[in-house]
């Protein structure tokens, strides 16, 4: 996940005993917390401050034969576009208007990147919709 996704999260330490994921956490960050944030034998965290790169190869590593799913924003998910890390978007819609936003695809580097429509959910208020990102051989 990205570092201001985990941060969205407010105290991490209020959430450590009830985790419902028992998974290994890596944050994308330039600079990791002071303060580590509890953690014990069901929920680690991991700040990785080298890369998608290497958040991506630590979190394939700890997840065996799992699939790897990543928590963040449009840079997060632009940086790791760019290095051809993402095999499926899953993007959640709401109708909530907070003000400006970042453009996923706002590199020319993705200019040519194609999206293969895999599902749409409607959940409540939200659209989810699932995106399989087609690479070219």
């Amino acid at each position: 996940m990205g570092r201001r996704t985990f941060d969205m999260a407010g105290d991490p330490n209020s959430c450590a005993d009830d985790y419902e994921f028992p998974v290994a956490i890596f944050v994308v960050t330039h600079h990791p917390p002071a303060v580590m944030p509890k953690q014990h034998d069901r929920l680690t965290v991991t700040f990785v401050t080298d890369g998608v790169e290497s958040a991506v190869a630590q979190a394939r590593a700890a997840a065996g034969d799992r699939a790897v799913t990543v928590v963040g924003g449009a840079s997060l998910i632009r940086d790791l576009q760019l290095a051809g890390l993402v095999d499926e978007l899953d993007v959640d819609v709401i109708p909530v208007f907070l003000g400006d936003g970042l453009r996923w695809f706002d590199s020319p580097s993705l200019e040519g990147v194609r999206l293969e429509k895999i599902r749409v959910r409607e959940i409540g208020v939200r659209t989810n919709l699932r995106f399989r990102v087609v690479k070219d051989a």
